[in-house]
Formats: structure tokens, sequence, C-alpha cells
């Protein structure tokens, strides 16, 4: 099931409104979703400045949200929106506290939700050190990077291809987990170590893993004309992006700000978007043969039975 249109404008006009949650639309938070917004068509009729102008009467937009998947989706979405980049604000706060409540969402779902946006240091882990090593030889270097970058992005793509249900944002919370991942082991290829700290910054940097981009993929899963095969290739395009900026970023000797990271990004996506294509056999067998698996691996993670390494060392060895 998907969206109707009225209800989809209305998610979109949420997540603006949470970014508004102290009374004014930041430049921080305005870049961030300019950034997210711009990668995808918007309903016609409805353009970036209008979704930033309209007056923000939360009450109105929540009412346009009927049925119980648009209510469930949308408060994930502002969920991630306040919450993923760990520096939830009282205003935030407060806002979540009204939707929540005018949604009617229970404890459960909220709960849930807690749990997966919890730092992981709260949750008594971290992500472990990079298992690559140093290549020293270039041509085996880029061999390398180039296997793991395609790696990723295939488990990505199965991940995005078909949203487990209630593990929308979870899917989501993975694939970041799994960039950051990538980003370090580049780091280790070229013998630049980088915590797990440092690769989410630099990915921070040029829009990867943020609040916005996670909560808009969750919207769009439910948007009419989009669902999973949106999700795949988007996917798919990212963490090949990952790939390859990050790459080059440790080729310019970390020398490459946030606004080159950003371009070089957006090229590498289009880039990403052409290889999903060339890999979709791959990933259709893959899905094929690992669905069921791979669905039972993400409910052990999205309930903390698995760590988020173990977690990618089994969904990477799924993929020849």
């Amino acid at each position: 099931m998907s969206l109707s249109r009225e209800e989809s404008i209305a998610s979109l006009r949420l997540l603006v409104c949470m970014a508004k949650a102290d009374g004014v639309l930041h430049e921080r938070e305005r870049a961030m979703l300019e950034a997210s917004f711009g990668e995808i068509e918007l309903p016609e009729g409805i353009t970036l400045q209008w979704l930033f102008d309209e007056p923000t009467d939360v009450s109105s937009v929540l009412a346009q949200l009927v049925s119980e998947e648009a209510r469930d989706n949308a408060y994930s979405a502002v969920y991630a929106l306040a919450c993923a980049d760990g520096d939830c604000s009282p205003p935030e706060r407060g806002l979540l506290l009204e939707i929540r409540t005018k949604l009617g969402i229970d404890e459960t779902q909220d709960a849930h939700l807690a749990r997966l946006f919890l730092p992981r240091h709260q949750m008594g882990r971290e992500y472990g050190s990079s298992g690559a090593t140093p290549t020293l030889d270039a041509m085996a270097r880029e061999i390398q990077i180039t296997a793991e970058t395609r790696k990723c992005a295939i488990v990505s793509a199965l991940l995005g291809a078909f949203p487990f249900p209630g593990l929308s944002i979870a899917t989501d919370l993975i694939i970041a987990g799994l960039q950051v991942g990538l980003a370090r082991d580049i780091g280790a290829m070229w013998g630049q170590q980088m915590d797990t700290a440092q690769a989410k910054g630099v990915l921070a940097g040029f829009g990867v893993g943020t609040g916005a981009r996670i909560a808009l993929s969750n919207l769009l899963k439910v948007f009419p004309g989009w669902g999973s095969a949106f999700g795949a290739a988007s996917a798919y395009a990212s963490s090949y992006a990952v790939g390859r900026v990050m790459n080059a970023y440790f080729l310019e000797g970390r020398g490459l700000d946030a606004k080159e990271l950003a371009a070089r990004f957006k090229a590498a996506k289009a880039e990403g978007k052409e290889a999903f294509a060339g890999d979709t056999a791959v990933i259709e067998q893959a899905k094929a043969a690992h669905a069921e698996a791979l669905a039972a691996l993400e409910l052990e993670l999205a309930e903390g039975r698995i760590s988020q390494d173990e977690f990618e060392q089994r969904a990477k060895a799924m993929v020849p």
C-alpha cells in the first residue's frame, strides 16, 4: 500500500515543521532539507520553496494523515529527522511528543524507535575497528576498493529492495552503517586509520547518513510511484558513490572540502545508477536466494540480538 497524494504532501510538510521546531528554518536545516529533497521529483504542483514557506500549522498537517500507514511512517520520519544525528533539541522533543499524541502513536512503536536511535555507546557496544589492511600497490588497492564498494552497494540494494514490515527505518540505519564501514575500510586500505566518529563526520559533510536523508528515504518507500524499486536503486547508487568519493578523498590526501565532496558525490550517484542497471541480475538472484535469511538477520539487529558489525559480515557473505 502507498500513501495518497495528500498524505505524501502532508508527510513532507511535517518534516519541514520539525526542521522549524524552534520557529525558524535555520540555514543548516534548510541546507540539509535542500540536499535531500533535491534528489527527488516532488509531487506535481509542489515546489521546495512552497514547502519551506507554507505556514507550519502542525495540527492541520497531521489532520491530512488519514491512514494508519501514513501516520506511522510520518512519525518514524520526523523521529529520524530529530534524532538520527544525536542532537535532539528541547523544542524538537516537545514537537515529537505533540505529534506522537495527536497521531495516536502507541508506546510500543515509540520505544522501538527510541532503541533504534539510541547512541551505540549507550547500547554497550561500538562499531568494531576496520578489518581492512593497508595495500601499498596502487593497482591492487584500486581493485580491492572497487570490489568492496560493489559488494556494499549490492547489499544496500538488497536492503532497499523490499522494506520489511515495521523495520523501514532500521533498514535505512543499517545502510548508513554499511556506508560508514565502507568509508573506514577504504581509509584502512590507504593506510589511513579513521574511527567511526571521523567517518560519520566526513560522510555527513556531503549529506550521507543525516537525519533528513534517512527520514526522506523512509517516506519514499510508501510514496506513490516510487516504492521498493526506488529504494533499491537509490541505496545502491548512494553506497557506490560513498566508495568512489571516499577513494578520491584519500587519494587527495584528505584535502577535499565538504563542497567539493558534495559535488563529487552527486556525480558519483549518477554513475551508481548506471552501475545498478548492470548489477540488476546479480541483485535479483541474491534477493531470491537470501530474502528470508536477510529479513531474519535484519530482525535480529533491530531487536539488538546481534551487533552492526556481525550484521555487516553475515550480510556481505550472502553476496559473491
